[in-house]
């Protein structure tokens, strides 16, 4: 009876721990370094800012989801606004068209050279790496490459990169 208790015990021990694991906590918790991008454009854009030791704002959008997209023009205004150099926005997009892509690109004013359009395999590849499956965000990158902010707010990015310049 004891025996059977303390495998009881156990097993409701390791569903209780099991159950609060979450695999986004493997490799986009903060501290932690972006996954690999497969992708070789967007991987030497980052590793291009990481060589300027600029942090990086990766965001990742679709024409179908409006927040990730307002949450990109807003970073974009913000950037542009304010001139800060030490934060580059790289976004990532996951419309299936590449003509929409681009047309929302000229039309919502952002940098053509830091937007990137995926689909097919390689936009679920990324989307299982990063989690993606409850909806797009934002990741903040240090220059080394760590993950320093999950969706921060403006005043947050820019109390960071302000902390870091002193």
């Amino acid at each position: 009876m004891k025996k059977t208790i303390l495998i009881l015990s156990l097993f409701i021990g390791l569903v209780i721990t099991s159950s609060g694991f979450n695999k986004t906590s493997l490799n986009t918790s903060i501290g932690k370094e972006i996954p690999t991008i497969v992708d070789e454009e967007i991987s030497n854009a980052i590793e291009q800012c990481e060589r300027d030791g600029k942090y990086v704002l990766i965001t990742f959008w679709s024409a179908t989801d409006g927040e990730s997209r307002k949450t990109t023009n807003d970073y974009t205004s913000w950037l542009n606004s304010t001139g800060i150099k030490k934060v580059d926005l790289l976004s990532v997009n996951f419309d299936k068209s590449e003509r929409l892509f681009q047309e929302i690109v000229k039309r919502d004013g952002l940098n053509e050279d830091m937007q990137f359009n995926v689909s097919g395999n390689l936009a679920k590849k990324i989307k299982d790496d990063f989690h993606l499956d409850h909806g797009y965000g934002t990741l903040l990158i240090d220059p080394s490459g760590q993950i320093v902010a999950h969706n921060p707010s403006i005043d947050e990015v820019s109390r960071i990169v302000l902390i870091s310049a002193e």
